[in-house]
């Protein structure tokens, strides 16, 4: 019998998953019972659990293994973190299964995988460039047709591509289930799959599954076109009398002077944020149109006082890990890309996005906007209406408000397609944009347009309300302590107001104070290291006394053998541990020679949540066998 039908998973009635996924996986269900060889599509918006759906979505349906196909590398991590025992562990963390002895073997595919290893595997995870047919170390060279039982396609809109059917056709038998967040494509070729489950964005958005949206354009009163070789001033209306609109759009786009306006507008709502909400690291994902672009938005960032990362496919690919990990760890405010963090990427305190390009196709915008749909845990939040209420902020003249209006209106549920096609930016075009566009004029800007994406809700006024409650309570507290302490003036109570605003949710004492980290930073970075050695040894002494398991023996071996590489059959039950935990602790924040003594700090607090997270698993493994 298969893993997938040996193991019985609580997925049903299971609180802790969305219902989106529960249906899903149901509709997925029956459809391979009816269809032992079909094809699915299924249809989940952005942040809403595509990653748990193919988690879940074997069990019972597959009789052996299964392969994941991802379109790129910053997807296939997002699928890999979800599905590896020794990242975020779905399964475990949503009580899916309740043992570590029955979680499935999970290996991203690479060349020099030894075949005994492929065979061992349940899910094997690869990108679409391991597949091509022609290449030797293609995994299609790897096994034979039979080898898969069920094929999972992530981002779904890429697979109509050759490459894609090629692996189709070689694994031609096997089921095969598509996902996707985006359910139409630029080049208007119809979907692969029969669609048997599509959740909508408004649904999801008014669950709170994910954030709400609102839009921002920012416009100017005078606007003046000045055409290259001549001295004359053009307003809109006369320029488009011998330029075409696609020429205003992209002269706009590439002004710094209307760049500036939408920067200052995005810098004022994430001030605002971070006013309200002090303890979310609430960040801006800026968009620009190339890599040279990239860095003018990104020194305009600067010049305004705010840190910034810029990712873009010209970096080193050490640069661009390091910048991705500043990102996750918190180190910048602004986050400037070109064509990336887009498919699978999952940073979820994205909650401004400035756009400085003007697109034209609803499959990139859609892209786009998704990568600020993540909300913010419960736990971490002040208000949903405050911290899970994502800005998209534009110029008016870039031309957006089409793809706006699209967006908002969800055609996405609907056949129908904007007949354009993307505005393309090359280095040279920007580099030559003084010659080949406008410079242009501008007065005082102003906000143009602020709208939500849900008609008959209105999430600015929502904002607002959530804010006006956070000063009333402040307020309240103010006037409270004014009749106790009579002798505080006026600068008293305003320091007063301001600290209560900035106090901070509460959150895990540490055993480092953050003067020690500014002051004495390679002090700082020797005592979190012995800490987390100590931490580390300590918990899981406790944990193996409490559950009554002898330290030196090897008993966990066979529990985790399969989720550590190289784990020796000698290695005693602490070693497992230790190992394990400092395992996962690396695969979030690094090795722990090159952390930062706040990612030091960050890192010791993320070994508490694997310590207890291990603990249960051991309880769970403890009844068990009993």
């Amino acid at each position: 019998m298969s893993y997938f039908f040996k193991t019985q998973p609580f997925i049903e009635g299971n609180k802790k998953l969305r219902l989106p996924q529960i249906e899903a996986y149901i509709k997925i269900k029956e459809y391979f019972l009816e269809n032992p060889n079909g094809e699915a599509l299924v249809i989940l918006p952005t942040g809403t659990g595509k990653s748990g759906v193919v988690s879940i979505a074997p069990y019972g349906v597959c009789k052996k293994r299964v392969l994941v196909i991802t379109p790129g590398l910053v997807t296939k991590k997002s699928i890999v973190k979800t599905l590896h025992p020794l990242e975020d562990n779905f399964w475990l963390n949503f009580d899916v299964l309740f043992s570590p002895e029955d979680m499935p073997v999970v290996e991203e595919y690479e060349p020099e995988m030894l075949d005994s290893s492929l065979e061992n595997c349940d899910f094997v995870v690869a990108n679409i460039h391991k597949l091509y047919k022609n290449n030797q170390n293609s995994l299609l060279n790897r096994v034979p047709p039979d080898f898969f039982d069920m094929i999972i396609v992530d981002e779904a809109h890429h697979c109509v591509a050759d490459t894609w059917q090629d692996a189709f056709y070689y694994f031609n038998d096997a089921k095969k289930l598509h996902l996707t967040g985006t359910p139409y494509r630029g080049d208007y070729v119809d979907l692969p799959g029969e669609i048997i489950h599509n959740t909508s964005l408004s649904e999801v958005m008014r669950k709170k599954y994910v954030k709400w949206l609102r839009k921002r354009t920012v416009n100017n009163q005078k606007m003046y076109f000045s055409i290259p070789g001549s001295s004359k001033q053009y307003t809109k209306d006369e320029v488009l009398n011998f330029k075409d609109k696609e020429w205003v759009e992209k002269s706009v786009a590439l002004s710094r002077e209307c760049s500036m306006d939408v920067i200052n507008e995005s810098i004022n709502k994430l001030n605002e944020l971070k006013e309200l909400s002090p303890n979310v690291n609430h960040k801006i994902l800026a968009v620009a149109t190339s890599i040279l672009h990239a860095e003018d938005v990104s020194n305009w960032y600067s010049s305004q006082g705010k840190s910034v990362v810029i990712v873009h496919s010209g970096l080193d690919k050490k640069i661009l890990e390091n910048n991705l990990l500043k990102i996750e760890n918190h180190q910048c405010e602004v986050v400037v890309s070109v064509n990336m963090l887009m498919e699978g990427y999952d940073h979820k305190y994205l909650s401004v996005l400035s756009l400085f390009r003007p697109y034209r196709s609803q499959n990139a915008f859609a892209q786009i906007v998704g990568r600020v749909l993540r909300a913010i845990p419960e736990n971490e939040i002040t208000d949903f209406a405050i911290d899970n209420n994502a800005y998209i902020i534009y110029h008016q003249e870039t031309g957006l408000d089409t793809m706006w209006e699209f967006f908002s209106n969800e055609v996405i549920k609907s056949k129908k397609q904007i007949d354009v096609e993307e505005h393309q930016f090359s280095e040279r075009e920007y580099l030559g944009r003084e010659t080949l566009y406008a410079g242009i004029e501008i007065d005082d800007s102003y906000v143009n347009g602020s709208e939500s994406y849900l008609d008959d809700i209105d999430f600015n006024e929502m904002f607002e309300a959530a804010r006006k409650n956070i000063d009333e309570v402040i307020e309240r507290k103010i006037s409270n302590i004014r009749e106790v302490e009579k002798e505080f003036d006026s600068e008293d109570l305003e320091l007063l107001r301001r600290s209560l605003r900035k106090k901070a949710i509460q959150s895990k004492k540490t055993e480092i104070d953050d003067l020690l980290i500014s002051k004495r930073p390679e002090k700082a970075r020797k005592m979190i290291r012995d800490i987390l050695y100590k931490n580390a040894n300590d918990a899981v002494q406790d944990i193996l006394t409490e559950i009554g398991i002898d330290p030196k023996d090897n008993s966990l071996y066979n529990i985790f053998k399969k989720h550590l590489r190289n784990l020796k059959s000698s290695t005693p039950n602490d070693g497992i541990l230790v190992w394990y935990i400092n395992d996962r602790v690396r695969k979030k924040y690094g090795p722990v020679k090159q952390r930062t003594p706040e990612n030091l700090s960050l890192s010791e607090r993320y070994m508490n949540t694997v310590i207890n997270e291990l603990r249960r698993m051991l309880r769970d493994v403890d009844k068990k066998s009993s």
